[in-house]
Protein backbone atom coordinates (compact mmCIF):
# COMPACT_ATOMS: atom_id res chain seq x y z
CA UNK A 1 0.00 0.00 0.00
CA UNK A 2 1.32 3.43 -0.96
CA UNK A 3 2.21 5.63 2.01
CA UNK A 4 0.01 8.72 2.46
CA UNK A 5 1.62 12.06 1.57
CA UNK A 6 3.22 13.90 4.50
CA UNK A 7 1.08 16.42 6.31
CA UNK A 8 1.77 20.14 6.14
CA UNK A 9 3.29 20.12 9.63
CA UNK A 10 5.52 17.15 8.69
CA UNK A 11 6.82 19.16 5.74
CA UNK A 12 7.76 21.99 8.08
CA UNK A 13 9.39 19.64 10.58
CA UNK A 14 11.53 18.02 7.89
CA UNK A 15 12.02 21.28 5.97
CA UNK A 16 11.11 19.43 2.78
CA UNK A 17 9.27 21.75 0.37
CA UNK A 18 5.89 20.87 -1.06
CA UNK A 19 6.62 19.57 -4.57
CA UNK A 20 3.50 17.60 -5.52
CA UNK A 21 2.01 19.08 -8.68
CA UNK A 22 4.91 21.49 -9.16
CA UNK A 23 7.58 21.85 -11.85
CA UNK A 24 10.12 19.05 -11.55
CA UNK A 25 7.75 16.70 -9.73
CA UNK A 26 4.89 16.19 -12.19
CA UNK A 27 3.41 12.81 -12.89
CA UNK A 28 2.85 11.72 -16.49
CA UNK A 29 -0.84 12.55 -16.16
CA UNK A 30 -0.12 15.99 -14.68
CA UNK A 31 2.37 16.72 -17.49
CA UNK A 32 -0.32 15.84 -20.01
CA UNK A 33 -2.73 18.23 -18.27
CA UNK A 34 -0.08 20.97 -18.43
CA UNK A 35 0.33 20.39 -22.17
CA UNK A 36 -3.43 20.58 -22.68
CA UNK A 37 -3.65 23.88 -20.82
CA UNK A 38 -0.71 25.33 -22.74
CA UNK A 39 -2.44 24.32 -25.98
CA UNK A 40 -5.50 26.34 -24.97
CA UNK A 41 -3.26 29.32 -24.11
CA UNK A 42 -1.40 29.14 -27.44
CA UNK A 43 -4.69 28.82 -29.32
CA UNK A 44 -5.90 31.98 -27.58
CA UNK A 45 -2.67 33.75 -28.57
CA UNK A 46 -3.38 32.84 -32.21
CA UNK A 47 -6.99 33.99 -32.30
CA UNK A 48 -7.58 37.01 -34.52
CA UNK A 49 -11.22 37.56 -33.59
CA UNK A 50 -10.90 37.85 -29.79
CA UNK A 51 -11.88 41.07 -28.08
CA UNK A 52 -9.07 42.92 -26.27
CA UNK A 53 -9.20 43.05 -22.48
CA UNK A 54 -10.53 46.41 -21.31
CA UNK A 55 -8.76 48.59 -18.73
CA UNK A 56 -11.63 49.74 -16.54
CA UNK A 57 -9.99 51.46 -13.57
CA UNK A 58 -6.78 53.32 -14.31
CA UNK A 59 -4.56 54.54 -11.50
CA UNK A 60 -5.21 58.16 -12.43
CA UNK A 61 -8.90 57.92 -11.58
CA UNK A 62 -9.89 59.98 -8.55
CA UNK A 63 -10.24 58.27 -5.18
CA UNK A 64 -13.13 60.65 -4.54
CA UNK A 65 -15.04 58.94 -7.33
CA UNK A 66 -14.49 55.60 -5.64
CA UNK A 67 -15.74 56.80 -2.29
CA UNK A 68 -18.95 58.40 -3.49
CA UNK A 69 -19.92 55.29 -5.44
CA UNK A 70 -19.10 56.64 -8.89
CA UNK A 71 -16.63 53.82 -9.49
CA UNK A 72 -15.86 50.57 -7.74
CA UNK A 73 -12.07 50.62 -7.63
CA UNK A 74 -10.44 47.21 -7.68
CA UNK A 75 -13.85 45.63 -7.65
CA UNK A 76 -14.08 41.89 -7.96
CA UNK A 77 -17.48 40.65 -9.07
CA UNK A 78 -18.62 42.06 -11.39
CA UNK A 79 -16.08 44.43 -12.96
CA UNK A 80 -18.50 47.29 -13.65
CA UNK A 81 -19.00 50.79 -12.26
CA UNK A 82 -21.70 51.11 -9.64
CA UNK A 83 -23.55 54.42 -9.53
CA UNK A 84 -24.78 55.97 -6.30
CA UNK A 85 -28.39 55.48 -7.45
CA UNK A 86 -27.87 51.80 -8.28
CA UNK A 87 -26.10 51.24 -4.98
CA UNK A 88 -28.94 52.87 -3.03
CA UNK A 89 -31.50 50.69 -4.83
CA UNK A 90 -29.41 47.59 -4.18
CA UNK A 91 -29.08 48.37 -0.48
CA UNK A 92 -32.82 49.06 -0.26
CA UNK A 93 -33.56 45.69 -1.83
CA UNK A 94 -31.20 43.92 0.55
CA UNK A 95 -32.72 45.75 3.50
CA UNK A 96 -36.19 44.52 2.48
CA UNK A 97 -35.12 40.89 2.23
CA UNK A 98 -36.80 38.61 4.76
CA UNK A 99 -34.64 38.22 7.81
CA UNK A 100 -34.47 34.97 9.73
CA UNK A 101 -35.19 34.91 13.46
CA UNK A 102 -31.55 34.01 14.15
CA UNK A 103 -30.37 37.04 12.13
CA UNK A 104 -32.73 39.35 14.01
CA UNK A 105 -31.40 37.99 17.28
CA UNK A 106 -27.86 38.40 16.02
CA UNK A 107 -28.17 42.06 14.97
CA UNK A 108 -30.20 42.92 18.05
CA UNK A 109 -27.60 41.40 20.34
CA UNK A 110 -24.72 43.10 18.49
CA UNK A 111 -26.39 46.53 18.64
CA UNK A 112 -27.04 45.98 22.34
CA UNK A 113 -23.37 45.16 22.78
CA UNK A 114 -22.30 48.39 21.10
CA UNK A 115 -24.72 50.44 23.17
CA UNK A 116 -23.15 49.20 26.40
CA UNK A 117 -19.87 51.10 26.10
CA UNK A 118 -19.39 51.38 29.86
CA UNK A 119 -18.92 47.63 30.36
CA UNK A 120 -15.45 46.20 30.70
CA UNK A 121 -13.60 45.00 27.58
CA UNK A 122 -13.69 41.40 28.75
CA UNK A 123 -17.46 41.41 29.23
CA UNK A 124 -17.99 43.05 25.83
CA UNK A 125 -15.80 40.57 23.99
CA UNK A 126 -17.40 37.61 25.73
CA UNK A 127 -20.90 38.79 24.79
CA UNK A 128 -19.88 39.33 21.16
CA UNK A 129 -18.31 35.89 20.95
CA UNK A 130 -21.42 34.24 22.37
CA UNK A 131 -23.78 35.95 19.94
CA UNK A 132 -21.55 35.34 16.90
CA UNK A 133 -21.08 31.65 17.65
CA UNK A 134 -24.84 31.25 18.19
CA UNK A 135 -25.48 32.92 14.83
CA UNK A 136 -22.91 30.74 13.04
CA UNK A 137 -24.53 27.57 14.38
CA UNK A 138 -28.17 28.53 13.81
CA UNK A 139 -28.26 30.19 10.40
CA UNK A 140 -30.03 28.14 7.74
CA UNK A 141 -28.52 27.61 4.25
CA UNK A 142 -30.84 30.27 2.84
CA UNK A 143 -30.04 32.51 5.77
CA UNK A 144 -26.32 32.09 5.09
CA UNK A 145 -26.72 33.76 1.72
CA UNK A 146 -28.68 36.57 3.32
CA UNK A 147 -26.02 36.99 5.98
CA UNK A 148 -23.29 37.13 3.34
CA UNK A 149 -25.16 39.89 1.54
CA UNK A 150 -25.57 41.77 4.81
CA UNK A 151 -21.85 41.51 5.53
CA UNK A 152 -21.05 42.88 2.08
CA UNK A 153 -23.46 45.82 2.49
CA UNK A 154 -21.57 48.97 3.42
CA UNK A 155 -23.10 51.46 5.80
CA UNK A 156 -26.31 49.55 6.58
CA UNK A 157 -26.87 48.84 10.25
CA UNK A 158 -24.32 47.23 12.52
CA UNK A 159 -22.70 44.95 9.96
CA UNK A 160 -22.16 47.93 7.66
CA UNK A 161 -20.38 49.63 10.56
CA UNK A 162 -18.14 46.58 10.99
CA UNK A 163 -17.38 46.30 7.28
CA UNK A 164 -16.49 49.97 6.87
CA UNK A 165 -14.46 50.02 10.06
CA UNK A 166 -16.20 53.05 11.53
CA UNK A 167 -15.14 53.74 15.06
CA UNK A 168 -17.33 54.24 18.08
CA UNK A 169 -17.44 57.66 19.77
CA UNK A 170 -14.80 56.44 22.23
CA UNK A 171 -12.38 55.85 19.33
CA UNK A 172 -12.45 59.20 17.53
CA UNK A 173 -9.27 61.01 16.46
CA UNK A 174 -7.36 62.74 19.23
CA UNK A 175 -8.35 66.30 20.08
CA UNK A 176 -5.06 67.76 18.89
CA UNK A 177 -5.58 66.39 15.36
CA UNK A 178 -7.07 69.13 13.25
CA UNK A 179 -9.51 68.37 10.47
CA UNK A 180 -6.83 69.27 7.92
CA UNK A 181 -4.31 66.86 9.48
CA UNK A 182 -6.86 64.07 9.54
CA UNK A 183 -7.73 64.65 5.91
CA UNK A 184 -4.05 64.77 4.99
CA UNK A 185 -3.36 61.48 6.75
CA UNK A 186 -6.30 59.89 4.93
CA UNK A 187 -5.37 61.18 1.47
CA UNK A 188 -1.61 61.69 1.30
CA UNK A 189 0.32 59.44 -1.06
CA UNK A 190 4.00 58.62 -0.69
CA UNK A 191 4.71 60.99 -3.60
CA UNK A 192 2.78 63.78 -1.84
CA UNK A 193 4.62 63.12 1.43
CA UNK A 194 8.07 63.26 -0.17
CA UNK A 195 7.21 66.48 -1.98
CA UNK A 196 5.81 68.04 1.21
CA UNK A 197 8.55 67.00 3.65
CA UNK A 198 11.57 67.16 1.36
CA UNK A 199 10.30 70.09 -0.68
CA UNK A 200 10.94 68.29 -3.97
CA UNK A 201 8.73 68.76 -6.99
CA UNK A 202 10.48 66.01 -8.93
CA UNK A 203 8.30 62.88 -9.36
CA UNK A 204 9.54 59.63 -7.85
CA UNK A 205 8.74 57.88 -11.13
CA UNK A 206 10.18 60.17 -13.83
CA UNK A 207 8.20 58.81 -16.80
CA UNK A 208 4.55 58.28 -17.74
CA UNK A 209 3.23 54.74 -17.74
CA UNK A 210 3.56 52.90 -21.06
CA UNK A 211 2.15 49.34 -21.31
CA UNK A 212 4.32 46.48 -22.57
CA UNK A 213 4.39 45.46 -26.25
CA UNK A 214 3.09 48.83 -27.42
CA UNK A 215 -0.39 48.21 -26.00
CA UNK A 216 -2.84 51.15 -25.92
CA UNK A 217 -3.73 52.73 -22.58
CA UNK A 218 -7.25 51.35 -22.38
CA UNK A 219 -6.91 47.76 -23.65
CA UNK A 220 -4.56 44.78 -23.39
CA UNK A 221 -4.36 41.71 -25.60
CA UNK A 222 -4.65 38.31 -23.92
CA UNK A 223 -1.02 37.58 -24.88
CA UNK A 224 0.36 40.84 -23.47
CA UNK A 225 -1.57 40.40 -20.21
CA UNK A 226 -0.40 36.77 -19.95
CA UNK A 227 3.30 37.54 -20.24
CA UNK A 228 3.13 40.55 -17.93
CA UNK A 229 1.70 38.23 -15.26
CA UNK A 230 3.57 34.99 -16.00
CA UNK A 231 7.05 36.50 -15.77
CA UNK A 232 6.40 37.58 -12.18
CA UNK A 233 7.20 34.00 -11.07
CA UNK A 234 10.24 33.59 -13.40
CA UNK A 235 8.73 30.36 -14.77
CA UNK A 236 5.65 30.44 -16.97
CA UNK A 237 5.01 26.73 -16.32
CA UNK A 238 4.88 27.41 -12.57
CA UNK A 239 2.34 30.17 -13.09
CA UNK A 240 0.14 28.07 -15.38
CA UNK A 241 0.29 25.11 -12.97
CA UNK A 242 -1.21 27.26 -10.21
CA UNK A 243 -4.50 27.33 -12.07
CA UNK A 244 -4.47 23.58 -12.64
CA UNK A 245 -3.88 22.87 -8.96
CA UNK A 246 -6.51 25.43 -7.94
CA UNK A 247 -9.07 23.74 -10.20
CA UNK A 248 -8.14 20.16 -9.27
CA UNK A 249 -6.49 19.49 -12.67
CA UNK A 250 -9.66 20.27 -14.62
CA UNK A 251 -8.08 21.80 -17.74
CA UNK A 252 -11.15 23.72 -18.97
CA UNK A 253 -11.88 25.11 -15.52
CA UNK A 254 -8.22 26.09 -15.10
CA UNK A 255 -8.22 27.95 -18.42
CA UNK A 256 -11.45 29.75 -17.51
CA UNK A 257 -9.88 30.84 -14.23
CA UNK A 258 -6.68 31.94 -15.98
CA UNK A 259 -8.64 33.99 -18.49
CA UNK A 260 -10.77 35.59 -15.78
CA UNK A 261 -7.59 36.49 -13.88
CA UNK A 262 -6.13 38.19 -16.94
CA UNK A 263 -9.38 40.09 -17.51
CA UNK A 264 -9.24 41.25 -13.90
CA UNK A 265 -5.55 42.24 -14.10
CA UNK A 266 -6.15 44.23 -17.26
CA UNK A 267 -9.35 45.77 -15.92
CA UNK A 268 -7.65 46.91 -12.72
CA UNK A 269 -4.44 48.05 -14.51
CA UNK A 270 -2.23 45.94 -12.25
CA UNK A 271 0.72 46.62 -14.56
CA UNK A 272 0.26 50.35 -13.92
CA UNK A 273 0.13 49.83 -10.14
CA UNK A 274 3.44 47.92 -10.37
CA UNK A 275 4.95 50.63 -12.59
CA UNK A 276 4.23 53.51 -10.20
CA UNK A 277 4.86 51.39 -7.11
CA UNK A 278 4.90 53.10 -3.74
CA UNK A 279 4.73 56.61 -5.17
CA UNK A 280 0.95 56.28 -5.54
CA UNK A 281 0.33 54.23 -2.38
CA UNK A 282 -1.13 55.63 0.82
CA UNK A 283 1.65 57.09 2.97
CA UNK A 284 0.01 56.43 6.34
CA UNK A 285 -0.65 52.78 5.45
CA UNK A 286 2.99 52.30 4.43
CA UNK A 287 4.24 54.13 7.52
CA UNK A 288 1.98 52.25 9.95
CA UNK A 289 3.40 48.85 9.07
CA UNK A 290 0.02 47.30 8.34
CA UNK A 291 1.70 44.63 6.20
CA UNK A 292 5.34 43.91 5.45
CA UNK A 293 7.73 41.11 4.53
CA UNK A 294 10.50 40.52 7.03
CA UNK A 295 11.71 36.89 7.20
CA UNK A 296 11.30 33.34 5.85
CA UNK A 297 9.59 30.24 7.20
CA UNK A 298 11.00 26.73 7.60
CA UNK A 299 10.30 25.95 3.92
CA UNK A 300 12.07 29.15 2.81
CA UNK A 301 8.81 30.86 1.85
CA UNK A 302 8.86 34.63 2.47
CA UNK A 303 6.81 35.66 5.51
CA UNK A 304 4.55 38.71 5.45
CA UNK A 305 3.24 40.02 8.77
CA UNK A 306 -0.14 41.77 8.87
CA UNK A 307 -0.47 43.84 12.03
CA UNK A 308 -4.22 44.11 12.43
CA UNK A 309 -3.91 46.73 15.17
CA UNK A 310 -2.52 49.12 12.54
CA UNK A 311 -5.70 48.87 10.47
CA UNK A 312 -8.05 51.78 11.20
CA UNK A 313 -10.38 52.11 8.23
CA UNK A 314 -11.27 55.78 8.81
CA UNK A 315 -7.62 56.72 8.22
CA UNK A 316 -7.58 55.63 4.55
CA UNK A 317 -9.93 55.04 1.63
CA UNK A 318 -11.15 51.69 0.36
CA UNK A 319 -9.33 52.25 -2.93
CA UNK A 320 -6.08 52.85 -1.02
CA UNK A 321 -6.18 49.58 0.91
CA UNK A 322 -7.07 47.50 -2.15
CA UNK A 323 -4.28 49.10 -4.16
CA UNK A 324 -1.87 48.50 -1.26
CA UNK A 325 -2.79 44.80 -1.02
CA UNK A 326 -2.37 44.25 -4.77
CA UNK A 327 1.03 45.94 -4.70
CA UNK A 328 2.16 43.84 -1.73
CA UNK A 329 1.10 40.58 -3.40
CA UNK A 330 2.76 41.55 -6.68
CA UNK A 331 5.95 42.53 -4.84
CA UNK A 332 5.88 39.32 -2.79
CA UNK A 333 6.58 37.39 -5.99
CA UNK A 334 10.02 38.99 -6.17
CA UNK A 335 10.79 37.61 -2.71
CA UNK A 336 9.16 34.25 -3.50
CA UNK A 337 11.06 33.52 -6.71
CA UNK A 338 12.81 30.54 -5.07
CA UNK A 339 9.63 29.33 -3.37
CA UNK A 340 7.53 28.80 -6.52
CA UNK A 341 5.61 31.98 -5.73
CA UNK A 342 4.24 30.86 -2.35
CA UNK A 343 4.19 33.18 0.65
CA UNK A 344 3.29 32.72 4.32
CA UNK A 345 1.02 35.26 6.00
CA UNK A 346 1.08 35.93 9.75
CA UNK A 347 -1.93 37.84 11.03
CA UNK A 348 -0.71 39.45 14.25
CA UNK A 349 -3.86 40.01 16.30
CA UNK A 350 -2.07 41.39 19.38
CA UNK A 351 -3.60 44.69 20.49
CA UNK A 352 -6.67 43.96 18.35
CA UNK A 353 -9.71 46.04 19.35
CA UNK A 354 -13.16 46.75 17.93
CA UNK A 355 -11.72 49.74 16.09
CA UNK A 356 -9.72 47.28 13.97
CA UNK A 357 -12.75 45.22 12.91
CA UNK A 358 -12.76 45.47 9.12
CA UNK A 359 -14.58 42.67 7.32
CA UNK A 360 -14.04 44.43 4.01
CA UNK A 361 -10.28 44.15 4.41
CA UNK A 362 -10.53 40.43 5.21
CA UNK A 363 -12.91 39.79 2.31
CA UNK A 364 -10.67 41.71 -0.08
CA UNK A 365 -7.55 39.76 0.87
CA UNK A 366 -9.30 36.39 0.75
CA UNK A 367 -10.90 37.25 -2.60
CA UNK A 368 -7.53 38.23 -4.07
CA UNK A 369 -5.80 35.06 -2.90
CA UNK A 370 -8.68 32.79 -3.89
CA UNK A 371 -9.71 34.20 -7.28
CA UNK A 372 -6.78 36.13 -8.76
CA UNK A 373 -3.59 34.87 -7.12
CA UNK A 374 -4.30 31.13 -6.85
CA UNK A 375 -1.78 28.94 -5.03
CA UNK A 376 0.12 32.04 -3.86
CA UNK A 377 -0.79 31.43 -0.23
CA UNK A 378 1.41 28.84 1.43
CA UNK A 379 -0.14 29.03 4.90
CA UNK A 380 -1.88 31.72 6.92
CA UNK A 381 -0.90 31.80 10.60
CA UNK A 382 -3.29 33.74 12.82
CA UNK A 383 -1.43 34.77 15.97
CA UNK A 384 -4.27 35.40 18.37
CA UNK A 385 -5.48 35.07 21.94
CA UNK A 386 -8.62 37.18 21.76
CA UNK A 387 -12.25 36.40 22.46
CA UNK A 388 -13.22 39.24 20.16
CA UNK A 389 -11.44 37.60 17.23
CA UNK A 390 -12.87 34.19 18.13
CA UNK A 391 -16.33 35.66 17.61
CA UNK A 392 -15.32 37.45 14.42
CA UNK A 393 -13.82 34.23 13.05
CA UNK A 394 -17.15 32.45 13.57
CA UNK A 395 -18.70 35.08 11.30
CA UNK A 396 -16.02 34.99 8.58
CA UNK A 397 -15.18 31.28 8.41
CA UNK A 398 -18.33 30.07 6.56
CA UNK A 399 -17.51 32.29 3.58
CA UNK A 400 -13.88 31.19 3.08
CA UNK A 401 -13.03 28.79 0.27
CA UNK A 402 -12.41 25.32 1.82
CA UNK A 403 -8.99 25.03 0.15
CA UNK A 404 -7.94 28.38 1.63
CA UNK A 405 -9.43 27.50 5.01
CA UNK A 406 -7.32 24.32 5.08
CA UNK A 407 -4.21 26.54 5.01
CA UNK A 408 -5.31 28.69 7.97
CA UNK A 409 -3.72 27.81 11.32
CA UNK A 410 -4.49 29.46 14.67
CA UNK A 411 -1.42 29.99 16.87
CA UNK A 412 -1.99 31.24 20.42
CA UNK A 413 1.69 31.83 21.29
CA UNK A 414 5.22 31.98 19.91
CA UNK A 415 5.59 28.21 20.29
CA UNK A 416 2.70 27.75 17.89
CA UNK A 417 4.37 30.04 15.34
CA UNK A 418 7.75 28.34 15.87
CA UNK A 419 6.42 25.10 14.35
CA UNK A 420 6.41 26.92 11.02
CA UNK A 421 8.94 29.76 11.50
CA UNK A 422 12.22 29.12 13.33
CA UNK A 423 12.45 31.24 16.48
CA UNK A 424 15.71 32.81 15.31
CA UNK A 425 13.86 33.96 12.17
CA UNK A 426 10.77 35.10 14.09
CA UNK A 427 10.76 38.84 14.88
CA UNK A 428 11.03 39.81 18.55
CA UNK A 429 7.54 41.36 18.51
CA UNK A 430 6.15 37.90 17.71
CA UNK A 431 8.13 36.15 20.46
CA UNK A 432 11.23 35.24 18.45
CA UNK A 433 14.82 36.46 18.53
CA UNK A 434 15.15 38.17 15.12
CA UNK A 435 16.00 41.82 15.72
CA UNK A 436 13.72 43.33 13.10
CA UNK A 437 11.65 46.43 13.69
CA UNK A 438 9.54 47.72 10.86
CA UNK A 439 10.35 51.24 9.77
CA UNK A 440 9.21 52.61 6.46
CA UNK A 441 12.07 54.01 4.36
CA UNK A 442 10.66 56.45 1.83
CA UNK A 443 11.85 56.22 -1.80
CA UNK A 444 14.92 58.19 -2.79
CA UNK A 445 14.38 60.91 -5.33
CA UNK A 446 16.57 59.37 -8.06
CA UNK A 447 16.18 55.65 -7.36
CA UNK A 448 13.94 55.20 -10.43
CA UNK A 449 16.01 57.41 -12.74
CA UNK A 450 16.44 54.65 -15.34
CA UNK A 451 12.65 54.58 -15.86
CA UNK A 452 13.07 57.90 -17.68
CA UNK A 453 15.54 56.41 -20.18
CA UNK A 454 13.18 55.66 -23.07
CA UNK A 455 15.88 54.38 -25.42
CA UNK A 456 17.22 51.87 -22.91
CA UNK A 457 13.70 50.63 -22.21
CA UNK A 458 13.05 50.08 -25.92
CA UNK A 459 16.18 47.91 -26.15
CA UNK A 460 15.30 45.93 -23.01
CA UNK A 461 11.70 45.43 -24.13
CA UNK A 462 12.77 44.28 -27.60
CA UNK A 463 15.11 41.71 -26.05
CA UNK A 464 12.32 40.52 -23.77
CA UNK A 465 9.91 40.25 -26.71
CA UNK A 466 12.41 38.19 -28.70
CA UNK A 467 12.91 35.85 -25.72
CA UNK A 468 9.14 35.41 -25.34
CA UNK A 469 8.82 34.64 -29.08
CA UNK A 470 11.53 31.98 -28.77
CA UNK A 471 9.85 30.43 -25.73
CA UNK A 472 6.50 30.30 -27.49
CA UNK A 473 8.15 28.66 -30.51
CA UNK A 474 9.79 26.03 -28.25
CA UNK A 475 6.46 25.45 -26.52
CA UNK A 476 4.71 24.87 -29.86
CA UNK A 477 7.34 22.27 -30.75
CA UNK A 478 6.89 20.63 -27.35
CA UNK A 479 3.12 20.46 -27.89
CA UNK A 480 3.49 18.94 -31.37
CA UNK A 481 6.15 16.41 -30.37
CA UNK A 482 4.95 12.82 -30.42
CA UNK A 483 8.05 10.67 -30.09
CA UNK A 484 10.12 10.61 -26.91
CA UNK A 485 13.18 11.97 -28.76
CA UNK A 486 11.29 14.93 -30.21
CA UNK A 487 9.62 15.66 -26.87
CA UNK A 488 12.96 15.46 -25.03
CA UNK A 489 14.68 17.83 -27.47
CA UNK A 490 11.75 20.25 -27.39
CA UNK A 491 11.80 20.14 -23.60
CA UNK A 492 15.51 20.99 -23.59
CA UNK A 493 14.87 23.90 -25.97
CA UNK A 494 12.09 25.11 -23.67
CA UNK A 495 14.43 25.03 -20.68
CA UNK A 496 16.97 27.18 -22.52
CA UNK A 497 14.27 29.53 -23.81
CA UNK A 498 12.77 29.81 -20.31
CA UNK A 499 16.10 30.89 -18.87
CA UNK A 500 16.45 33.50 -21.62
CA UNK A 501 13.01 34.88 -20.72
CA UNK A 502 14.07 35.15 -17.06
CA UNK A 503 17.28 37.00 -17.93
CA UNK A 504 15.43 39.38 -20.27
CA UNK A 505 12.65 39.97 -17.71
CA UNK A 506 15.22 40.85 -15.03
CA UNK A 507 16.86 43.33 -17.40
CA UNK A 508 13.50 44.90 -18.26
CA UNK A 509 12.21 45.05 -14.68
CA UNK A 510 13.86 48.38 -13.64
CA UNK A 511 12.10 50.11 -16.55
CA UNK A 512 8.60 48.81 -15.80
CA UNK A 513 8.59 48.47 -12.01
CA UNK A 514 9.43 51.22 -9.52
CA UNK A 515 11.98 50.11 -6.91
CA UNK A 516 10.39 48.91 -3.69
CA UNK A 517 10.90 49.08 0.05
CA UNK A 518 12.42 45.61 -0.15
CA UNK A 519 15.05 46.83 -2.60
CA UNK A 520 15.94 49.63 -0.17
CA UNK A 521 16.13 47.20 2.77
CA UNK A 522 18.40 44.86 0.81
CA UNK A 523 15.89 41.97 0.73
CA UNK A 524 15.98 41.94 -3.09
Amino acid sequence: MEAPPPSLLEHYKSKEPLTCGHVGALTEEETDKLRQLWQLVIDEFDRTDSEPLAVLFRLGDSDAAYEDGGLTSLSFEPLVPLSSKDRAQSESAIQSMPQSESERQFESAMQSELATQSESATQSESAMQSELVTQSESTTPNGSTTLSNRIARAGSGLLGWMSSGRSTPASTASDEDTAAQTQQRRRESVQDHVQRTQQHTKPLVPAPFVPLFGQPEHTRTFRAAFWQAATQTRNADSWVLRFLRARKWDVRAAFAMLRKTLEWRAGQAIDEIVFHGESQLHMHTMESGLAFGCTRDRLNNPVFVIRVRANIARERSIAAIKRFLCWQIETSQLLAAGADGRVTLVFDMSGFTRENIDLQLMRTLITLLTNYYPETLGIMLIYVNSLLFAGLWALIAPFIDPDVKAKIILARNASGLAQFIDRKCLPVELGGSKAFKYEYVVPKINENACMGDAKARVVAERTFGDAVDAYECATRMWLKGSSDDVSMNAGHDRDSAREAVCVAADALDPYVRARTLYHRLGFI
